[in-house]
């Protein structure tokens, strides 16, 4: 790759840009340390289990986030196209055995009906769906540019799909885990619209999608009871309505700008997994309406700063993988806050970087280790026509692609490759840029003969 000359401007962009998501993502992380202990510390403080110690899991959250936080430094150095090329296959293999151990018994673990976790010993436990995320996102930005890039069918990449991505997601169902498949499907989708492919292709994939979980949502009883508490959360309410009651009790509570910090009411036993699911709920009671809407103003620009990262990246996959990777941690944070609002059904799924759990938080960070590795890769390399790729939404076209001055979409692409296949080196460019196919001599030509000139006679 041809490294680009650090006093251009575009190149200060894109450094600035990834050091403000570094800063957000460091924010974030550290002030769900913050709340965690704030949620949790009065619980902790009378549990036998948590050694009586109020920071137990603020404690536990830091070691993970540090962790989380060296996979995410590792990973930025790296080149995402060793990410998506070496790496995938062999991480894929072990992905879907960790994903087959949560169901055997002495090594899975079960919690509330629901077996989605590995045993590991003194160290708690392990969530194999939670790594699916950035690894199912990554393979799938690495079929959508082969396949815009005209490498194979349709029906060829739809066949690795079912296969690479859709055994994963199955396993993840059985768990179950609705909310994990409904955020990873819907992260694909976005990338296949961002990649400028037809929208039926996002509108059927969404609408299959939707009735899969609806169809799911119907025969589980614990789905359905979500779905009746949504309704109406009194009419149990000390019993499937009682954690929600007790978390709009909680952002009843908080007014315009909260009791403060640690001053919650609801984390005294009232409100159960304060400090996981229902961690937006004392947020929002500690610090108000304000609290909880600059909290949304981070993840959003979070989201805002990648997507700029991913407007720079030097290729397509560089791009999906930039804008699906937050997009993915927006969304499953959308899903929570929600929830926690009875707007939509309860999912169970935490908050990026706010939420216990060990291995939340370490993928939450591998994602933005991702979204850094795209970033720098494109620092690194200078395409064709200037530092960068622009990229653009238009109207009939999907996602253009400018490079050197020429618009291309996945089509045109795709179009472009098969026309040099067969033609090759007869493909020349007329004065306006235009390409033109040399058939070979006219016609005047040929009947004079190859070695014959005007005005004579050979």
């Amino acid at each position: 790759m041809r490294p680009a000359t650090r006093g251009t401007s575009a190149y200060d962009a894109m450094a600035a840009t990834r050091l403000i998501v570094i800063i957000l993502a460091f924010v974030l992380t550290a002030f769900g340390v913050l709340m965690i202990y704030s949620a949790s510390s009065v619980v902790a403080m009378i549990s036998k289990e948590q050694n009586y110690n109020p920071a137990y899991f603020a404690v536990r959250q830091c070691f993970f986030a540090s962790v989380g936080g060296m996979l995410a430094f590792v990973i930025s150095r790296m080149d995402y196209h060793h990410l998506t090329h070496t790496v995938m296959r062999p991480a894929w293999f072990v992905m879907v055995a960790l994903l087959l151990f949560v169901y055997v018994p002495g090594i899975g673990s079960t919690v509330n009906g629901s077996s989605r976790w590995i045993r590991l010993g003194g160290l708690g436990t392990l969530q194999p769906s939670e790594f699916a995320k950035p690894l199912l996102l990554v393979y799938a930005a690495r079929l959508i540019q082969d396949y815009c890039e005209g490498r194979g069918s349709l029906e060829e990449y739809l066949k690795q799909a079912l296969v690479m991505i859709g055994i994963p997601l199955v396993l993840i169902v059985f768990e179950p885990d609705k909310g994990t498949v409904l955020t990873i499907l819907f992260a694909c989708l976005l990338m296949v619209y961002l990649a400028g492919l037809p929208l039926r292709y996002v509108v059927r994939g969404l609408c299959l999608a939707l009735a899969l979980i609806a169809v799911l949502s119907v025969l589980q009883p614990y789905s359905r009871a979500r779905i009746a508490v949504l309704l109406d959360p009194w009419s149990d309410e000390y019993g499937a309505g009682y954690q929600l009651i007790q978390g709009l009790y909680a952002f009843g509570s908080g007014g315009l700008f909260g009791v403060g910090i640690g001053n919650s009411r609801q984390k005294y036993s009232y409100l159960p997994e304060a400090h996981n699911d229902f961690i937006f709920a004392v947020i929002g009671e500690e610090l108000g309406l304000v609290g909880t809407l600059a909290v949304l103003l981070l993840f959003l620009a979070l989201l805002y700063m990648s997507y700029r990262i991913a407007k720079g990246a030097p290729d397509l996959s560089g791009r999906l993988i930039a804008a699906g990777s937050m997009s993915l941690l927006v969304t499953q944070m959308l899903i929570n806050v929600c929830g926690v609002l009875d707007i939509i059904p309860l999912s169970g799924k935490p908050i990026p970087f706010l939420s216990y759990g060990g291995t939340s938080i370490m993928a939450t960070l591998i994602m933005v280790g991702l979204v850094l590795s795209v970033a720098r890769t494109s620092m690194a390399s200078r395409p064709a026509g200037g530092y960068g790729s622009v990229s653009r939404r238009t109207k009939d076209s999907g996602f253009r692609v400018i490079e050197g001055g020429s618009a291309t979409t996945p089509d045109a692409v795709r179009s472009s490759r098969e026309l040099t296949e067969r033609y090759g080196d007869r493909i020349t460019l007329n004065a306006n840029g235009t390409r033109r196919i040399n058939l070979g001599p006219s016609a005047s030509d040929r009947l004079r003969g190859r070695t014959s000139r005007r005005g004579g006679r050979d």
